[in-house]
């Protein structure tokens, strides 16, 4: 597949990064490909291109987030290229711009390479969602943000109530869906109740703070990742569309950023929530969030917990349900744990076996006698498998 599958649908950036702190030759900006300029390279895994979504009232923002990501400093990434692929324009409309997301996202997944998007509001996740299923299954799905854009109105589609389209989707589409950073005041309990029944997970931003290691195992098995930089408080972040005095700082963003390129399975970063007057302040934090994701990529490693190497540690703990133990793996060399549950349909994809990311913690209530809740979840969900 070449780039000018994707060059169809975009238009150049012609973005000059700003390079304050150091020469050009430094800074992330010197290895950054214009895609527009070599429209016959060959898509590979492992590259990494970066989309811009303009609107009417925020056509600057991708690009303000551009100059600043391009004068921060140079990351070594030996696994692909970095590609700016250029905006999708504001002269669309916006189901022409959904439309192309999607038929983007698709390019990107069939490749087998990264997709990063920057701008538009958070429903443009749905239509990744859709690009991405067209292409692989039993997706992994975390959506950072203040609150759980869900209503239960499935006759309209919006910024507000656009994970209607996913919440009841079937496992084999969407395996996991969670939501990390959520404020329980912006939250009705009816939709933390439909998450949980649907056997889906999320992490409240009081139960982040002082334990942002708490939400690794679910960014690190995500393969889709959404930041509304709504979830972000004003302090850190003002000129948001939605600015609010509580929510997560700045290096905790960063931080959450990294967890999910460093994991091995997130193929996409969305960044959205910005208004087209976002003080330099914001649009710079922006930049560093997709500086830490990047770095984190470039620092990915694939671990196979299962295979017997010796650094590979199993760990059987007994239930008092009859043939249910519970199975936990470690890897010595990077200190991660893993849990594997048997799921009742022995599909191929799943080989028979769903291989889910946790924390020491688990295997220590494990072994008190306890039931972990993160495994619990999975147990439940990997019955209806």
């Amino acid at each position: 597949m070449l780039a000018n599958e994707l060059i169809a649908y975009l238009a150049p950036s012609d973005v000059t990064g700003i390079y304050p702190f150091a020469e050009k030759k430094y800074c992330f900006g010197n290895q950054v490909i214009n895609l527009h300029d070599q429209p016959d390279s060959p898509i590979r895994p492992g590259d990494i291109f970066i989309v811009g979504i303009e609107s009417i009232d925020s056509d600057s923002v991708t690009n303000n987030i551009r100059q600043m990501l391009w004068g921060l400093s140079s990351i070594h990434y030996s696994k692909g290229k970095v590609f700016d692929a250029g905006n999708i324009s504001a002269t669309l409309t916006l189901a022409q711009q959904y439309q192309v997301v999607e038929s983007i996202s698709a390019i990107i997944a069939e490749s087998k390479a990264h997709l990063i998007l920057l701008g538009g509001s958070q429903e443009f996740l749905s239509k990744v969602y859709a690009g991405w299923k067209q292409i692989q299954s039993f997706i992994r799905m975390a959506i950072i943000d203040s609150k759980i854009d869900w209503d239960g109105n499935n006759n309209d589609f919006h910024q507000d109530n656009f994970v209607n389209t996913l919440i009841d989707e079937p496992y084999e589409k969407l395996l996991d869906l969670s939501f990390i950073g959520i404020q329980g005041y912006f939250t009705p309990q009816h939709t933390l109740q439909k998450v949980l029944r649907r056997k889906h997970d999320y992490i409240r931003l009081g139960n982040l703070r002082g334990n942002i290691r708490e939400a690794e195992p679910t960014l690190s098995d995500a393969n889709l990742v959404s930041i509304d930089m709504a979830a972000i408080r004003a302090s850190d972040a003002p000129g948001k569309a939605f600015d609010n005095p509580n929510g997560l700082y700045a290096e905790e963003i960063c931080m959450l950023s990294r967890y999910a390129g460093i994991g091995q399975s997130s193929k996409f970063l969305g960044i959205c929530g910005l208004k087209t007057n976002a003080p330099e302040q914001t649009i710079m934090l922006a930049a560093q969030v997709l500086w830490h994701y990047i770095e984190g990529v470039s620092h990915r490693r694939v671990e196979n917990p299962i295979k017997n190497l010796p650094h590979n540690k199993k760990y059987v703990v007994s239930t008092e349900v009859q043939n249910v133990e519970m199975i936990f793996f470690r890897s010595e060399l990077s200190g991660n744990w893993w849990f594997e549950l048997p799921v009742n349909s022995k599909k191929k994809l799943l080989r028979g076996k769903l291989l889910v990311r946790c924390n020491a913690s688990d295997y220590s209530q494990a072994s008190n006698g306890e039931i972990p809740q993160r495994w619990l979840r999975w147990y439940q969900k990997a019955q209806k498998i």
